[in-house]
C-alpha cells in the first residue's frame, strides 16, 4: 500500500491535500513533471507557514504598558483620561485617523503631532498642507504687489498692509510659520528623531521619561514615559495649608494643592456692617457684600433694594435745582444736596466762533463778535467762512476735485459730498475663482460668500465652507457603523466607515443555531464559530448511560477529496471539497472506579476501557507458613477481600528465617514454620573475663536467661582477678567482667615525702588516698636548701666574672685596632668604665636573691 500524500496550506490558510505522486512509467517527463510539482507544493508550504497578513497589524498587549505608563497616578481627571484615550489611539490599528488623507495611522508610521489639539497627522501630509498653504499665500501676496494700494473717496493713497504668512492646524486651526513646518519625525517628547518602533514600547516614542515641564507651573517635570496627549495633572505631594492658611499644612496632590478647610472668614467687608462668612478662600479676597436693603440715591429723591455693596447709586434724574441766580436751573444728573455749585451763565464766557471772551450777567446773551467763523468743517481739510454764529456750521461747500473709490475717475464736487464710479472691479476674490463685481472697489474686494461645492476627502458630501483657496478642510459629518443585526452602532468620520470594523455587539446571536445547542454567542459579521459546548446526547458508540462529553460535532466542517475527479492534465491539481457534516460519538472517556484482579487498587479508568486488569503489584496475602506473603503478580482470586493464602496463591518452599536470641548467630534448621523455634544446642568456647582461660558452654543455655549474675558465672574462671586498682595494688575479686569492685578498700603501705622530697615515711594506702596525712619538712630540709642557695650563688659568681673577663678582652682588642684615632686617655678610661659597669647582672642577681627570701620564708612558716 502506498502512503498518503500529506496535507499542506495554500497562502490563505486553508488546507489542501497534496495530489499523489504520479505513477512511475516509462515516460520520462511524466516523472519529471511530478517532481517539479512536488518542488512547488513544498515551496508554497513554506510561504503559508512564514505568511502575514500586512492589511491589518497584530494588537499588542496594550493593557500592560498602559499599567506601566501610568503606575505613577492615582485617581482619574480630565487630562489623565485624555491622555489615556490617545494612547489607545497609538496602539490600536486603525483608532487613530489622518485628518488630511483620511488614512489609518500605523504604528510605524511617521506622524507629526499638534502642539495644541495632540491630534496625529501623517508627517508627509502636513508638510504637503505646510507646503501648499505657504505657497498658495505667498503667491497671492505677490499678485496684490502690483497694487500697492488704494484711494479713498478724498483721493488719499492708502498702502496695503502686508499680512503675515502662516499655516493652520487642519484640526483646531492653531496657526503656525512657515519654518515651523515640520522636516523631521520626532518622538512625542521631542527628545529623538525617527524613533525606531518597538512592540513593547509606546508607538512613535522614545521608551524614555517625558520630563516636559508640567501645567500650570509648578517646578515639576512630567514623569511618564514619552506619551501623546496632554500631561497629565502633577501628581507629586506637596506640604500645603488651606486657602485661608489657617489650618495645618497636609500632603496633598501637587495639582491640588489649593484646597479649603471648612472654616467660615469673619472678616468685615468694605461695608464697614457685615463679615464675610464665605468658605475658606485666599485672604484679601473676600466677595462684595451680597445682603440686599433699601437704599436712597445720591439726590434721596428715590430708593431702591440694592445689594449692601452696591449702596451709591444715581437715579438719573435732572437735578433742576435754581441757582442763586433764580432764573437758571441745574442741569445735572443726581447727586448729594449742595454740589449744584454757581450759575455756569454767570462765569466767564466767549462769544459761538470762540474768539471774544468777556463776562456778563447771566441773563444777558453774549452776542456774536462779527468776525468769520473759521471753525473746522467737519470734512477736515476747511474752515467755515460764514460770520460768527449760533448752533453747527453747515456742510462743506467748497468744490474739489475727486478721485473714486477705485482710483479710476476723476471729477469736480463739493466737498462733503462722496464720488463712486460705475465701473465693476474685474480682480479675482481671494477663491481666486470668481471676480468682485462690486461697482467702484477699493482693491480691498470682499471674501467670496459663495458656497465651495467641491466633494471632500470622504467621497459623499461638498464642502459648505464659502469659496476658498487650497484644500478643502475634512468633513465634519459622522457616519454611523452597524452590527450584523444593526442594533449596536458607532459614530465614526464620514469617510471612515468602509475601513472601520463593526463595533462588537453584546446582544445574542439570531441567525438558526446549526447543532441541537442553542447559539451562546454574541452578535457577529462573519459565520458562526463552531459550538463549543458539551455534546450531551447518550453516547452510542460505547453504549453506556454516560452521556457524551465531547465538543458538540453535531456541524463540523470537514474536508476530503473527491473521490469522483478526473484529471484533465498532469498539470491539475486534485479539488478539495469541503461539508458540514454530523460525526458519530467519540468513545466515552468518563472515568469510573475499576478494581485490579487482586483486590489491591480501585482507579478511574475510561469508561470505554473499564475492564480489570492486573496491577503489576505482588499479591501480598499471607500465607500458612504466617511468615511470608504470597510473591505472585497480582492475580484473580476468589475473595478479594479476604487477605489470607487462597487456591491460587503460591505456597511456601523457604527454610525458617526467624530471629534467634540476641547473640545467637546459629540458624534454625527446619522448614519454614510457626514460633517458636527450639533452643539452640551448638557448644561455644570463648575466654574468660580475666583472658587468661578458655571456657565452654551452650549457645541456648546461656542466651535463653535473662539472668546477669548466671551470665557472669559460665564466663568466670574462678581465679583471682588479673588488674591493679588504680592505687597500683592487685585486685583481691575472683575472675569477673567490668571494674574491680571496691578499689577503695585497699590498705597495703606505701612511701610518702615531704614538699622538698627530702623526707620519706611508710603509711597505708587508704590514708594517703584520703589526703589527710601530710609530710612536713625539718631543719634537715633547710640546710640541704640553704646549701643548694649557696651553690647557686657561687655558680652566677663565677658566671659575672668570666662575663667581666670577656668585656676587659674584647675592649683591648678594640683599643688595640683604633687606639690612634682616640689619642686622649682620659676618654678611653671612661669608656673602660662604662663598658666595665653591667646593670643587667645587677638586676639578675637582685632577682635571684628576692626568690631565695621568699623561699626560706615559705619553709620557716610550714615549719612552724
Amino acid at each position: 500500500m502506498s502512503k498518503k500524500a500529506p496535507d499542506v496550506k495554500n497562502v490563505w490558510g486553508v488546507e489542501k491535500a497534496a495530489p499523489e505522486p504520479a505513477k512511475k512509467s516509462g515516460h520520462g517527463g511524466q516523472k519529471k513533471f511530478a517532481e517539479e510539482q512536488q518542488k512547488h507544493l513544498e515551496t508554497a508550504k513554506k510561504l503559508a507557514t512564514g505568511y502575514e497578513s500586512s492589511s491589518e497589524e497584530e494588537d499588542l498587549a496594550t493593557e500592560e504598558i498602559f499599567q506601566s505608563v501610568l503606575k505613577g497616578y492615582a485617581g482619574d481627571s480630565g487630562d489623565l483620561s485624555r491622555t489615556h484615550q490617545f494612547l489607545e489611539n497609538a496602539f490600536q490599528s486603525g483608532a487613530a485617523t489622518c485628518l488630511i488623507c483620511i488614512g489609518s495611522i500605523k504604528r510605524a508610521d511617521s506622524i507629526w503631532s499638534c502642539v495644541t489639539c495632540y491630534c496625529f497627522f501623517h508627517l508627509q501630509c502636513i508638510q504637503r498642507w505646510g507646503n501648499d498653504n505657504v505657497g498658495q499665500k505667498r503667491m497671492r501676496q505677490s499678485e496684490e504687489a502690483s497694487s500697492p494700494g488704494f484711494y479713498t473717496n478724498r483721493g488719499e493713497f492708502i498702502p496695503r498692509k502686508v499680512t503675515q504668512i502662516t499655516w493652520d492646524c487642519p484640526q483646531c486651526r492653531q496657526a503656525y510659520t512657515p519654518e515651523e513646518i515640520p522636516r523631521k519625525y520626532l518622538c512625542f517628547c521631542g527628545k529623538e528623531d525617527n524613533p525606531p518602533f518597538h512592540p513593547w514600547n509606546i508607538p512613535h516614542s522614545c521608551g524614555e521619561l517625558c520630563q516636559k515641564p508640567l501645567e500650570p507651573a509648578c517646578g515639576h517635570k512630567c514623569v511618564l514615559l514619552c506619551h501623546p496627549g496632554p500631561c497629565p495633572p502633577c501628581p507629586q505631594t506637596v506640604s500645603q495649608s488651606c486657602e485661608c492658611e489657617k489650618s495645618a499644612q497636609r500632603m496633598i496632590r501637587c495639582s491640588t494643592k489649593t484646597w479649603r478647610c471648612q472654616e467660615k472668614c469673619q472678616l468685615t467687608l468694605s461695608c464697614g456692617h457685615h463679615k464675610c462668612n464665605q468658605p475658606c478662600h485666599a485672604p484679601g479676597s473676600c466677595k462684595p457684600c451680597s445682603r440686599r436693603s433699601v437704599h436712597r440715591c445720591r439726590c434721596g429723591q428715590d430708593q431702591k433694594e440694592r445689594n449692601c455693596s452696591d449702596s451709591d447709586w444715581q437715579c438719573g434724574k435732572i437735578c433742576g435745582q435754581e441757582y442763586a441766580c433764580g432764573r437758571h436751573r441745574c442741569q445735572k444728573t443726581c447727586h448729594a444736596p449742595g454740589e449744584c455749585g454757581e450759575c455756569p451763565q454767570g462765569l466767564p464766557r466767549s462769544c459761538p466762533c470762540g474768539k471774544q471772551k468777556s463776562v456778563a450777567p447771566c441773563s444777558e446773551q453774549i452776542d456774536t463778535c462779527g468776525d468769520s467763523c473759521l471753525r473746522q468743517l467737519p470734512c477736515g481739510d476747511h474752515v467755515c467762512l460764514d460770520r460768527c454764529h449760533r448752533g453747527e456750521c453747515g456742510a462743506c461747500q467748497e468744490i474739489v476735485e475727486k478721485r473714486c473709490r477705485c482710483g479710476l475717475h476723476v471729477k469736480q464736487l463739493p466737498c462733503h459730498r462722496s464720488f463712486t464710479c460705475e465701473t465693476k472691479c474685474r480682480q479675482q476674490k481671494d477663491c481666486k475663482r470668481h471676480a468682485c463685481n462690486r461697482k467702484c472697489c477699493d482693491g480691498n474686494c470682499p471674501p467670496c460668500d459663495k458656497i465651495c461645492g467641491k466633494t471632500l476627502a470622504c467621497g459623499r458630501h461638498k464642502c459648505q465652507s464659502n469659496c476658498h483657496m487650497g484644500h478643502c478642510y475634512p468633513c465634519n459629518l459622522k457616519a454611523t457603523v452597524r452590527c450584523r443585526c444593526s442594533k449596536t452602532t458607532v459614530e465614526v468620520r464620514c469617510g471612515r466607515e468602509r475601513k472601520t470594523r463593526p463595533p462588537k455587539c453584546h446582544l445574542p446571536c439570531r441567525r438558526p443555531s446549526k447543532c441541537h445547542h442553542e447559539n451562546p454567542h454574541s452578535c457577529h459579521k462573519d459565520d458562526c464559530p463552531p459550538c463549543t459546548r458539551k455534546c450531551g446526547l447518550a453516547n452510542d458508540t460505547t453504549k453506556c448511560s454516560h452521556p457524551c462529553e465531547a465538543k458538540c460535532h453535531d456541524a463540523v466542517l470537514v474536508r476530503h477529496v473527491d473521490k469522483n475527479w478526473r484529471p484533465a492534465g498532469p498539470w491539475d491539481v486534485q479539488p478539495e471539497v469541503t461539508e458540514i457534516a454530523r460525526l458519530p460519538h467519540p468513545k466515552c472517556e468518563i472515568r469510573v472506579p475499576v478494581s485490579c484482579l487482586g483486590g489491591h487498587e480501585t482507579i478511574p479508568w475510561p469508561c470505554h476501557n473499564s475492564i480489570p486488569r492486573t496491577c503489576g503489584r505482588k499479591c501480598g496475602r499471607e500465607l500458612k507458613c504466617g511468615n511470608h506473603k504470597c510473591a505472585k503478580e497480582c492475580h484473580s482470586v476468589k475473595e478479594q477481600d479476604l487477605w489470607l493464602q487462597q487456591e491460587s496463591c503460591e505456597v511456601c518452599r523457604q527454610r525458617c528465617h526467624r530471629k534467634r536470641p540476641k547473640g545467637c548467630s546459629h540458624p534454625c534448621k527446619k522448614a519454614c514454620h510457626a514460633d517458636p523455634c527450639d533452643p539452640c544446642k551448638v557448644s561455644t568456647k570463648t575466654a574468660c573475663h580475666c583472658g587468661l582461660t578458655q571456657v565452654i558452654y551452650k549457645c541456648g543455655d546461656f542466651f535463653s536467661t535473662e539472668d546477669v549474675g548466671a551470665r557472669e558465672a559460665q564466663l568466670s574462671c574462678g581465679n583471682r582477678c588479673i588488674r591493679n586498682y588504680p592505687c597500683g595494688h592487685r585486685c583481691s575479686a575472683t575472675c569477673h567482667s567490668g571494674a574491680c569492685p571496691d578499689p577503695e578498700a585497699c590498705k597495703k603501705k606505701v612511701k610518702a615525702s615531704c614538699k622538698c622530697k627530702t623526707k620519706k615515711v611508710e603509711v597505708t594506702c587508704e590514708r594517703l588516698r584520703s589526703g589527710s596525712f601530710v609530710v612536713a619538712c625539718d631543719e634537715q630540709c633547710s640546710a640541704k636548701l640553704a646549701h643548694k642557695t649557696k651553690v647557686q650563688e657561687e655558680k652566677m659568681a663565677r658566671q659575672r666574672e668570666e662575663e667581666a673577663e670577656r668585656n676587659r678582652q674584647e675592649l683591648e682588642e678594640f683599643e688595640r685596632k683604633f687606639g690612634k684615632k682616640k689619642p686622649k686617655e682620659r676618654k678611653r678610661r671612661e669608656y673602660v668604665d662604662e663598658k666595665r659597669t653591667n646593670w643587667k647582672l645587677i638586676l639578675t642577681g637582685a632577682a635571684i636573691a628576692i626568690a631565695l627570701a621568699a623561699i626560706v620564708s615559705v619553709i620557716v612558716f610550714n615549719v612552724q
